[in-house]
């Protein structure tokens, strides 16, 4: 078997290396350096481009195309998988990729080859849990604006929510999606001995109860929260899945957090609720148009925190990529299944 490891900026020939040891199941394992995908720039780009139009939607590298003619495995990170890299490798039966998502890769033609896609499932969580409680202090009790003041010589001490910053323990936090992030981010939310409560609208009400939480309408949720932190997958069932009507059911109190993606939540609702002040705040990582263009109306806005896009950026997402996919593929080896 033939393993082309395709190797990127974050995820270079070191950090696949573990991938090496499959060789010892009588593998052939290749590392392949993309050279168009060598700067944050670049990946950046073909993940936005993929994520809104499909894998197609960026052509293929033509030395990657080469390098995957007689391939049976493709371990991936952003580099796009397309229809000229899939029609060209007549061989290949998997995709690994390393990444939650799986985008970058034209899932419908490897269905209709027979190809089979692998996928590093929740190799960021604990950062994207890490970075939305930093979110929930950080609009709460005004860290980033602090900071702004400190550098621009004032000693600022009023903020908007100045009358309704609480300690964390008296507050009620609802969590909207109880996959690995929502999850994580409830761990680390109990340390703080707030009051969670859970909303999926993917899972039933018994089985929420069932792995520890209180789970409640969407209504209850929005209606009891002082802090509302989103975590589902976007698709046609949750795009705006806080829209105008839901937003209006928070408190006048309330934050909204958005660390997973920006089409989740209306944004010229959330908008005109931040800026009438029919909420509290908000805390957002993702972005409809990366980066900010000038004019973006939540630069004008003085009650919310805004980050680019690094929530599931670090070391250890990329070390943990290669980690999940290497033991999936090990086992599949183990037991005979490749």
């Amino acid at each position: 078997m033939k393993i082309v490891c395709v190797c990127d900026y974050p995820i270079n020939n070191l950090v696949m290396a573990p991938m090496k040891e499959l060789e010892k199941y009588g593998a052939e394992v290749i590392m392949f350096k993309d050279e168009q995908m060598q700067s944050p720039k670049a990946i950046t780009e073909v993940a936005r481009t993929c994520e809104a139009n499909g894998a197609d939607s960026t052509p293929a590298n033509p030395d990657l195309v080469a390098a995957c003619v007689d391939a049976d495995m493709v371990v991936v990170h952003v580099s796009p998988v397309n229809s000229e890299v899939l029609k060209n490798a007549k061989q290949l039966k998997y995709v690994a990729v390393l990444r939650s998502g799986i985008e970058n890769v034209n899932e419908e033609m490897c269905k209709e080859k027979g190809i089979k896609i692998l996928n590093a499932a929740g190799r960021n969580a604990n950062a994207v849990a890490d970075h939305t409680v930093g979110m929930m202090l950080a609009e709460a009790r005004n860290i980033g604006r602090g900071h702004m003041g400190l550098m621009q010589g004032k000693w600022r001490k009023d903020f908007l929510n100045t009358f309704y910053i609480h300690d964390f323990r008296n507050c009620t936090v609802g969590i909207i999606g109880c996959g690995q992030i929502g999850q994580k981010v409830i761990q680390r939310l109990k340390g703080f001995e707030c009051n969670i409560i859970v909303h999926d609208p993917f899972m039933p009400k018994e089985a929420v109860e069932a792995m520890g939480y209180k789970a409640v309408s969407l209504e209850e949720l929005l209606e009891q929260s002082d802090f509302v932190s989103i975590h589902l997958r976007l698709s046609e069932k949750t795009e705006k899945f806080l829209g105008k009507e839901q937003i209006a059911l928070m408190k006048q109190t309330a934050y909204i957090i958005n660390t997973a993606r920006a089409g989740l939540i209306d944004q010229e609702a959330l908008f005109y609720a931040l800026d009438e002040g029919d909420i509290g705040g908000a805390a957002i990582d993702v972005f409809h148009d990366e980066p900010l263009p000038a004019d973006y109306p939540f630069l004008t806005l003085d009650n919310v925190t805004l980050t680019p896009h690094v929530a599931g950026t670090t070391v250890d997402a990329f070390t943990n990529s290669v980690e999940i996919i290497f033991e999936e593929l090990d086992k599949l080896f183990k037991e005979g299944r490749i």
